[in-house]
């Protein structure tokens, strides 16, 4: 596993894709802090543009790459090496790079401009969200043989999570209105993710406005503090059950 994680670590170094993206998320961080002359506000729209875009990037990079190297996962799977330890190897150096790109593009600027908890639970968040998306994006990689259909399906997923997921919500929210529903918007918003990231910063910002409806709930359910560490968790629960779907995939897959 450490030679395939190291052999792809450095060929990761040399991707530009990876550079441009910390560059991006550098470009985008600093412009947002220096064009709002409140940092909170500018943490405040950090917040809703980095929750949507490095999923997005994330999904689409590992899904490419993936398809790229697959001459490559070849070879190494000929070789008296364990598939299990290739996966684990690609899959840690693919999110060490996505990782120290967001570490260097937003890490930064937040750690320079508003150094505090906020801030450390943000870049948490995203990160967790890296890690959630790269193995959804080796799940997909590898469940489909087609590189533009992978691709379109990573896109359809990503669409789903941030913008057709709070609709369907807000709808059945509507619809069953004459009903207690709070009990249910809990499991309902551990099926997002992306919703989980933005409700665990928003609790700590206490502006229910920006959490959404499920947001609210947390906070009235579990408080700041424990509404924060279940919405955390759960992440944690998205980026494993992928990963060991990948593994299963990969063990059994004619490569």
């Amino acid at each position: 596993m450490t030679k395939v994680y190291k052999y792809t670590l450095v060929d990761l170094a040399r991707n530009r894709f990876v550079l441009a993206f910390a560059v991006l998320m550098l470009v985008l961080a600093e412009g947002l802090f220096r064009i709002e002359g409140d940092a909170m506000k500018a943490m405040l729209s950090l917040v809703q543009v980095t929750l949507a875009l490095v999923p997005l990037v994330t999904l689409v990079f590992t899904i490419v790459y993936s398809y790229d190297t697959q001459e490559f996962t070849q070879l190494l799977a000929v070789q008296p090496i364990r598939r299990s330890a290739i996966l684990a190897g690609r899959l840690a150096a693919i999110a060490t790079a996505v990782l120290m790109a967001l570490a260097f593009g937003l890490g930064l600027p937040l750690l320079v401009h508003l150094p505090g908890m906020v801030s450390l639970l943000l870049f948490a968040a995203n990160a967790l969200l890296v890690l959630v998306f790269v193995a959804l994006g080796t799940l997909l990689a590898l469940t489909q043989r087609d590189k533009a259909r992978g691709v379109g399906i990573g896109l359809v997923t990503w669409f789903l999570f941030v913008l057709v997921y709070d609709a369907l919500l807000m709808a059945l929210m509507f619809a069953l209105s004459d009903r207690p529903i709070e009990p249910w918007v809990v499991p309902l918003a551990a099926l997002n993710p992306i919703d989980l990231a933005r409700i665990a910063v928003m609790l700590r910002v206490d502006l229910a406005a920006m959490m959404g409806y499920s947001g609210a709930v947390y906070q009235r359910f579990f408080g700041s503090a424990q509404g924060i560490l279940l919405a955390l968790g759960l992440m944690v629960l998205w980026a494993a059950w992928p990963a060991l779907v990948a593994f299963r995939v990969f063990r059994r897959k004619d490569l």
